[in-house]
């Protein structure tokens, strides 16, 4: 994908206080996934609502040929308005693992990007056990059958020995 723009005007919106990037670093839209819609007055152009270093900006564009071919011609670009964000809430947000990184590094809330409803958990902790070489073959052969590893199958059965020793031990009060 080649990108061409008007340098000086790349400079002039960087130093808009409201946008702070030029269409260098705004080319970062496409590097994610993006919302694409066009202009209803001016169906040549078009607008891409995407992420640039953890912010919603919003581009106005061309698709343009030259001698090499089709590429992107940037014509101006925002930071998209609360309107445009509650539309990409709604409609798509996917970050990646690193992305939401970076947003935490800037002490910004992440706790959208999670469900919110985990549970603690506790660390492993590893336990020999000692079976016949007759077990291993029966465990490994069931384990086969199933499609599962040999520590699976234990875990399993353990888990269901349990709940049925918890079960009986209810019935009996």
């Amino acid at each position: 994908m080649r990108f061409k723009f008007d340098k000086s005007k790349s400079e002039q919106i960087r130093k808009n206080p409201n946008r702070k990037i030029g269409f260098e670093e705004a080319q970062e839209i496409w590097d994610h996934p993006f919302y694409e819609d066009q202009r209803a007055d001016n169906p040549e152009q078009y607008r891409a609502i995407g992420w640039v270093k953890g912010k919603l900006y919003s581009m106005i564009y061309e698709i343009r040929e030259d001698e090499e071919g089709e590429y992107y011609h940037l014509v101006t670009l925002w930071k998209s308005t609360t309107k445009e964000e509650n539309f990409m809430k709604k409609t798509y947000k996917k970050l990646t693992a690193d992305e939401i990184a970076e947003i935490a590094d800037r002490g910004e809330d992440i706790s959208k990007f999670f469900t919110n409803k985990g549970k603690i958990k506790y660390p492993i902790q590893r336990v020999n056990v000692d079976f016949t070489v007759e077990m291993l073959e029966e465990l490994d052969k069931t384990a086969s059958e199933l499609n599962i590893s040999r520590q699976a199958l234990i875990k399993v059965y353990l888990r269901q020995a349990l709940d049925q020793h918890y079960l009986a031990k209810n019935k009996v009060k």
